[in-house]
This record gives C-alpha cells, sequence and structure tokens, in this order.
C-alpha cells in the first residue's frame, strides 16, 4: 500500500512537471519574441503554447506508458 501511494504522489508530480515546464518556457519565449519582432500582436506567444501542448501531450502518454509498467511491476512484487 505504502508503495502505491509513494508511485501516485511521484506520478502526479512528474505529471505536473511535464507540462509545467515547456508551457512556462515555450510561452515565454514565445511572449519575448512577439515583444520583439511583433509589438502589439501574440502570434508567437500562441505558437508557443500551441508547440508546448504538443510537446506535453506526447511527453505524458510516453510517461504514462512508462507508469503502467511500473505499476503492475510493484504489483506483482
Amino acid at each position: 500500500m505504502k508503495k502505491n501511494l509513494i508511485f501516485a504522489y511521484s506520478f502526479i508530480g512528474q505529471i505536473g512537471l511535464t507540462t509545467a515546464i515547456p508551457l512556462v518556457f515555450f510561452g515565454l519565449l514565445g511572449r519575448w519574441l512577439d515583444r520583439k519582432y511583433f509589438p502589439g500582436h501574440n502570434y508567437l506567444f500562441f505558437a508557443g503554447l500551441i508547440l508546448a501542448t504538443v510537446i506535453v501531450y506526447f511527453s505524458i502518454k510516453l510517461l504514462v506508458t512508462k507508469a503502467l509498467k511500473e505499476f503492475e511491476r510493484i504489483n506483482k512484487g
């Protein structure tokens, strides 16, 4: 039971970081590039968020696949 709880908290933390880091990084990068090259517009900001969303999707898909295998391993042993 304790292993499952630790595993769950670890997984939640991984998903949080996997989501937050790309969204913040690409959002801020797009905002900075917009201010430099397209003042008054948000083209690159939204492009950065879309790119980050795609990255997050595939990262979480990979994370869930690995987590399911690990969860099965924990519950068998």
